[in-house]
């Protein structure tokens, strides 16, 4: 439910920064912000506690945002999430944010796993063979070395995974030898 109530928000945010093209800021923004508030922790667990006082809770508020800098619009934005009780979701709130902005913008982000890291050339390669497979997105790959995967690949965009890798063939080949 949180993630579905941080879409909405993050989404209201959005259309505000698609009117001013100040889109892409907005995002950078609240993701600061968000860190700064779980930076600022336990002071800040004091924000989502209903027991401490609403003065107190919209003080600590307040410092938190004077210190983070933050434009009129997402300023408003993250004292909307206070005012409605509803801080606790502004990380969820900036992720989706993300999604949100890379979707727009037809970016998609994922990871790759080989065993030992990719070269450029080899990363730029995957990078465009993916984006021709999946319609020519632009992919943001982050690479993440795993010695268990013996040799091979694996990748993640999205909902897509690909693993060709010999540790998945194995699992594969041991299913299927057992199902016998």
């Amino acid at each position: 439910m949180d993630s579905i109530l941080a879409t909405r928000y993050a989404r209201a945010l959005l259309s505000i920064g698609e009117e001013d093209g100040k889109y892409r800021d907005y995002g950078e923004e609240l993701l600061r912000f968000a860190e700064a508030v779980e930076a600022a922790r336990p002071d800040s667990a004091v924000l989502e506690n209903p027991v401490y006082p609403g003065e107190l809770r919209a003080g600590i508020f307040e410092r938190i945002l004077d210190r983070a800098g933050l434009s009129p619009a997402v300023g408003n934005f993250a004292r909307l999430l206070f005012a409605r009780g509803r801080v606790g979701i502004l990380s969820a709130a900036a992720e989706a944010y993300g999604r949100l902005t890379d979707e727009k913008d037809g970016i998609l982000r994922g990871t790759v796993s080989t065993p030992t890291p990719l070269g450029d050339s080899d990363l730029d390669a995957l990078r465009e063979a993916l984006r021709v497979y999946l319609g020519g997105t632009r992919i943001e790959l982050v690479q993440r070395a795993d010695p268990s995967l013996v040799a091979g690949i694996a990748v993640k965009v999205g909902d897509l995974v690909l693993d060709g890798s010999v540790k998945a063939q194995l699992k594969r080949f041991a299913s299927a030898f057992a199902a016998e």
